[in-house]
């Protein structure tokens, strides 16, 4: 225990022992009362550590009572072993009684000596003698008040002090202010208790903490208070100190969304108008103090304050918005990336702590086993590897082969559609031959370890078997060669490409015209006339006669749109999309779009038309053209159609997407959601609960207190978190996201999306914060524990959750600035993605689903400067899944869904019976 505090909240064990009474529980869950009792006992123990003897008396003794209340419950037995992992079994408990019967023991002399000290004459009297020895104790109790009085009272803006910190004023100081009617007094208790004592002070008013509201300014705030409030408000300018109080806050643990910590904030910084003379100050341990120092100036000194006392615990506070009780509970993002170095070392197989298999030597037939295991997954080793092989050697003839027909393209200025075809082809092709170099690679990495073990074993090890080995590896390096080698000439060929490909972008945007590009013009004329005369199926018309239902300044129904469909019978949803020119980055969203369900139906039953905004940027034209689209694709009339219309319009209201030049399809996809956010926010939000959360205001403050389908779909909100490691103060921010943005592994070439995902929601070491109760700046740099970490959580899960894979990043150790891609083979579940590790506890105390199935996968090859787009995508309707590689569609073998070329990912949530299927 440090220095002990001097006794400031009470007189005698009596009146601390009336502090210590719980509010009715009787209807809290037994799961909230643990985590109260875990907070309230934690609380205790720093204030203890701390020397505030009484706090610490008052935390602990409400603690046991709060356990005793626990102990009755019903549903005791079955919460039984659960109590014990968070409160601590009966010796733990039984060392907290011991301390808080020393601590009855020291306060019960403390107290005896202060009374005997105070010469009191009557137990229910306080003497003068008395009140001059409780000013003594006011003035000491605080180390910050000798610094108080030597402050000097100079006029500054809206009352900030130049150091950063809170202003305090003692007891004893207000006294003298008062007497010379120099200070204007804020009292911001409830009206109620204001009602029942207040000070006998003709410049003190109240403001009620009922109408103190977070975001208000001073001149909102002033419109609330009675007239002869308002008069008082006014003389806020004038007088030479403006002092806050409430029941019992400290100066030094203001809580920042109390009703006077939020006063104080409306003071300081939204009201723009008054120039304080001195700093705003907070009266040191509140009204209560006051009254006990001073009760002849007091309309009632006799009155009873409140049992739960600011400045300990509030025991019925909402405790899910503190996600971690201790910094120790926080993986941090260096301890996961050595534990998956040290992870990649270990094999999947059982060995003992030397590395040696566990087999009893003695026993043949514990040999024997040992044997037969190693020569069975040996076999399926070499089986594996002849397949990998055989395929990798079927991939490398049509690589070569279209190697040979692309080997002029540097004599061409530009490319013509089909050599740009057998690139795209040539990219896909040689990201599977990536995706077979990994899978030999993992091979290689099972032969070492079963070659180490041969090792070990050498003397008593068949022959044969060593022999097997041996020609695996073989085989294995004869690839490794091979795959060098042609490295360097794919390598060579992508060049020759993305200089083709950059003539062509500035070709074609040297003679593009509104809508119709060059060539392409004729070329539309003529699929027009094919396909129109021999199908049935014309694109869906609009009812002329139907008016649309909100004014626009744009006549979306009168637009003629031009798909130039080819027509073809076809599965419904699995019509493909022309490539405009390097449009294959929107073709690959819009088909992942086209591909959700819930979204689809949206835009194929007209439904979104009856929510359409036009008064936003946009105008709702943007979701016009999508769900025009939308609704071509999934006639089945046709192979495929092109998307100029949508393009043009986008191109419209982002420069980046008018000309031929490839983009990047999540900056598409990311800027489109937010389009179409914005297109349909017309839904009114349902009345939130009061009081909100700091969750709930951040959506409300996000959504502007409209919704969209797009909102309800795809997103979600971050809880950033920051946590002193010092006083273990926890602070968090929230913010909304569409999309999240995973790293991936530096130095591996195969890893797992949980590697991802872990990395991306662990802790982080900060520096440059400054901790909001004890008032240090906290910097990593430290190797101590006086440093802050940073911690994300998901608040809101959304039904449907897209993860970006960042691919892309810049070389800093390239002579010219430059980006490169990483190849990582990205291994991800298609069923089952479990995030519940990730989510805060608010949102786990919801039950919300935490499962998610795979439904649309957005692929890219190739390289920043050359790079083709495409899509896997579940067919909901047929259940199967198809690659959607611009106009081609072909069915695809689930197999082949996970690459190393997946980019973004799209989930949808399993409902709690699709997860049980």
């Amino acid at each position: 225990m440090n220095n002990i505090k001097q006794l400031y909240i009470c007189k005698n064990l009596d009146e601390l022992e009336e502090k210590t009474a719980i509010p009715d529980v009787r209807t809290r869950e037994m799961r909230s009362l643990l985590e109260t009792a875990r907070k309230i006992s934690q609380e205790a123990t720093k204030r203890y550590n701390e020397g505030d003897q009484e706090a610490a008396y008052i935390l602990y003794t409400r603690y046991f009572n709060l356990l005793n209340n626990i102990h009755k419950r019903d549903n005791y037995p079955q919460y039984k072993s659960q109590i014990r992992k968070i409160l601590g079994d009966n010796q733990t408990n039984k060392l907290t009684m011991d301390r808080l019967e020393d601590l009855t023991k020291s306060l019960d002399k403390r107290y005896t000596l202060l009374n005997k000290n105070a010469n009191l004459s009557n137990a229910n009297d306080i003497t003068q003698t008395s009140l001059m020895q409780l000013r003594k104790l006011d003035l000491t109790s605080h180390p910050n008040n000798q610094i108080q009085r030597s402050r000097s009272v100079s006029p500054l803006r809206n009352g900030v002090e130049r150091n950063g910190l809170l202003s305090a004023i003692t007891c004893q100081q207000l006294y003298d202010c008062m007497q010379a009617q120099s200070v204007l007094v804020m009292d911001c208790r409830s009206s109620g208790d204001y009602g029942k004592s207040k000070l006998n002070y003709p410049l003190s008013f109240n403001v009620p903490a009922d109408i103190i509201r977070d975001g208000m300014s001073a001149g909102k705030l002033q419109d609330k208070l009675d007239q002869e409030s308002k008069k008082l408000w006014s003389a806020r300018a004038i007088k030479d100190q403006v002092v806050l109080m409430d029941w019992n806050s400290s100066s030094m643990e203001l809580k920042a969304h109390s009703p006077i910590g939020i006063l104080l904030d409306i003071l300081q910084r939204w009201d723009p108008d008054v120039v304080y003379r001195s700093p705003i100050r907070i009266l040191e341990g509140g009204y209560e103090f006051f009254v006990m120092v001073y009760p002849t100036y007091c309309t009632n000194p006799t009155v009873v304050t409140p049992q739960l006392s600011s400045t300990l615990i509030e025991s019925s506070a909402v405790i899910e918005d503190i996600e971690y009780p201790s910094v120790n509970d926080i993986q941090l993002k260096d301890d996961i990336i050595a534990k998956n170095q040290s992870n990649s070392s270990l094999t999947n197989h059982k060995t003992s702590s030397s590395g040696r298999p566990t087999v009893d030597r003695s026993s043949k037939s514990a040999a024997m086993k040992l044997y037969d295991e190693k020569r069975n997954a040996i076999n399926e080793i070499a089986k594996e590897q002849e397949v990998l092989l055989e395929k990798a050697k079927e991939n490398d003839e049509q690589l070569e082969q279209i190697a040979e027909q692309l080997n002029s393209v540097d004599r061409k200025k530009q490319l013509i559609n089909g050599e740009k075809e057998m690139m795209y082809q040539f990219m896909q092709l040689e990201s599977e031959a990536e995706d077979y170099k990994n899978e030999i690679t993992r091979l290689k990495a099972e032969l070492h370890h079963y070659r180490r073990r041969d090792e070990e074993e050498k003397a008593n090890l068949p022959i044969q078997l060593v022999k097997d080995v041996e020609k695996i590896e073989a085989k294995i390096e004869e690839r490794e060669r091979v795959d060098e080698q042609r490295k360097k000439e794919r390598q060579q060929l992508a060049e020759k490409f993305a200089i083709a490909n950059k003539n062509e972008c500035l070709t074609r945007n040297n003679n593009s015209k509104p809508q119709f590009e060059g060539n392409d013009l004729e070329e539309n004329k003529e699929n027009l006339k094919q396909s129109l005369p021999t199908t049935k199926l014309n694109p869906p018309q609009f009812d002329r006669s139907i008016k649309p239902k909100h004014s626009s300044p744009v006549d979306t129904e009168e637009r003629v749109r031009n798909f130039s469909p080819v027509s073809g019978k076809v599965g419904r949803g699995l019509t493909g999309l022309k490539n405009l020119g390097n449009s294959c980055y929107m073709n690959s969203i819009i088909q992942c779009l086209s591909n959700t369900p819930p979204l689809a139906e949206y835009c194929v039953t007209d439904k979104y038309k009856n929510y359409v905004s036009r008064n936003n940027k946009t105008r709702g034209e943007i979701v016009d053209e999508v769900a025009a689209l939308i609704k071509m694709l999934w006639t089945g009339g046709y192979k495929y159609v092109a998307s100029r219309d949508l393009k043009y319009v986008i191109g419209q209201y982002q420069k980046m997407f008018r000309g031929y030049e490839q983009q990047d399809s999540h900056e598409f996809l990311t800027i489109l959601m937010d389009w179409l956010h914005s297109d349909l926010q017309t839904l009114t939000l349902d009345p939130l609960r009061e009081p909100m959360t700091a969750s709930d205001k951040a959506w409300l403050d996000f959504t502007k207190a409209k919704e969209s389908l797009i909102l309800h779909l795809f997103y979600g909100q971050i809880k950033s978190i920051v946590k002193c490691a010092e006083c273990e103060n926890e602070s968090a921010t929230y913010e909304c996201f569409s999309n999240l943005s995973l790293e991936l592994p530096e130095n591996d070439s195969t890893c797992d999306l949980r590697e991802c995902l872990d990395m991306y929601f662990s802790g982080e070491r900060i520096h440059g914060w400054n901790c909001p109760r004890c008032e240090h700046r906290r910097d990593a740099l430290h190797v101590t524990t006086k440093h802050a970490i940073k911690k994300l959580n998901i608040a809101k899960l959304p039904p449907v959750l897209v993860i970006h894979l960042k691919r892309f990043y810049a070389d800093t150790d390239s002579p010219s600035p430059s980006y490169k891609k990483k190849m990582n083979y990205l291994r991800f579940p298609l069923q089952n993605l479990d995030v519940s590790p990730y989510i805060t506890v608010s949102e786990r105390k919801r039950s919300t689903p935490t499962l998610y199935r795979l439904y649309a996968v957005s692929n890219h090859y190739g390289f920043m400067e050359s790079g083709h787009y495409t899509a896997f995508c579940k067919n909901e309707a047929l259940n199967h899944w198809y690659k959607f590689d611009d106009h081609m569609v072909t069915s695809l073998d689930t197999s082949k869904v996970i690459s190393s070329a997946a980019y973004i990912l799209f989930y949808t949530r399993l409902s709690p019976l699709q997860a049980i299927n």
